[in-house]
């Protein structure tokens, strides 16, 4: 059965979530699609688009860490996702190429892999805002990483239940979801056969008020994850309302996301 994670895939390649693909196919498309994943990545995380003097994904990483930082700090994260900590550590490459190849065109992935794709991004967003803001990251985001067990398959379907609440109630923050809309996401959801828990869930969201207190419960403690709501809640509107700006602004502050953090993303979607 479908969980969260194919869910939110599926919700981008239908493009059920709003204007959500289409500003992800902005950000993307920042990168030089000949320089591949390692560049599209790099830029995600806020590294120059040349590269720097190291080439590749480890010399665009060795600009985010700013060359000072501690193996035990960021580099010792990124050293996960490059092969060089934990076994089994590593990138998502796979769900990151599904989701850029669906998005810039020349490929065609399964929801899980978008949604996986989706999770990675965020995670990359998240790592890079907060460098950037002047916070060294405490753990890679769940996503970024390829789950290695069941306990990190839960997690990241955890943190999926968790965005798309986020990307529902960003979707409510000027009163309401569109009723054709909200048509639309149930029958997607009756199409790709969701688990019983996760159909239960949306029509919850969807139908309730515009209510943010679990998800800032959840990301309590957590600033990668806070990180990633954020990014998600961006995705899901155009911010061209008042209602909106407003929602936005709330959610930062109740999430303790520092100005500068939230800028960056802001920044970064909004490319």
């Amino acid at each position: 059965m479908a969980g969260f994670t194919d869910v939110l895939g599926s919700l981008l390649e239908s493009q059920l979530s709003g204007n959500a693909g289409e500003k992800l196919k902005r950000t993307l498309g920042k990168a030089d699609q000949s320089g591949g994943l390692e560049q599209l990545l790099g830029q995600m995380m806020g590294a120059s688009p040349n590269g720097g003097s190291g080439g590749g994904l480890a010399g665009m990483l060795g600009q985010l860490m700013g060359g000072g930082r501690s193996a035990g700090g960021l580099a010792g994260m990124l050293g996960q996702l490059m092969g060089g900590g934990r076994a089994g550590g590593g990138l998502n490459t796979g769900a990151l190429e599904a989701l850029a190849g669906q998005l810039l065109g020349g490929g065609r992935a399964s929801s899980r892999d978008l949604g996986g794709g989706l999770m990675a991004l965020l995670g990359s967003l998240a790592m890079g805002a907060l460098s950037h803001g002047g916070q060294t990251p405490k753990r890679v985001p769940i996503g970024l990483r390829a789950p290695q067990t069941p306990e990190e398959e839960a997690e990241l379907e955890s943190a999926s239940q968790v965005v798309l609440m986020a990307m529902i109630n960003a979707a409510k923050a000027d009163g309401r979801i569109d009723p054709e809309e909200a048509e639309r996401i149930v029958g997607q959801l009756d199409k790709m056969g969701a688990d019983q828990k996760v159909r239960d869930f949306v029509y919850r969201e969807m139908a309730g008020p515009l209510d943010t207190s679990q998800m800032v419960k959840v990301a309590r403690g957590n600033p990668e994850l806070a990180a990633q709501i954020y990014a998600a809640s961006l995705l899901a509107v155009e911010v061209d309302t008042a209602a909106e700006n407003r929602y936005l602004q709330d959610l930062q502050r109740a999430l303790g996301l520092p100005e500068q953090v939230a800028a960056r993303i802001e920044q970064t979607l909004r490319a």
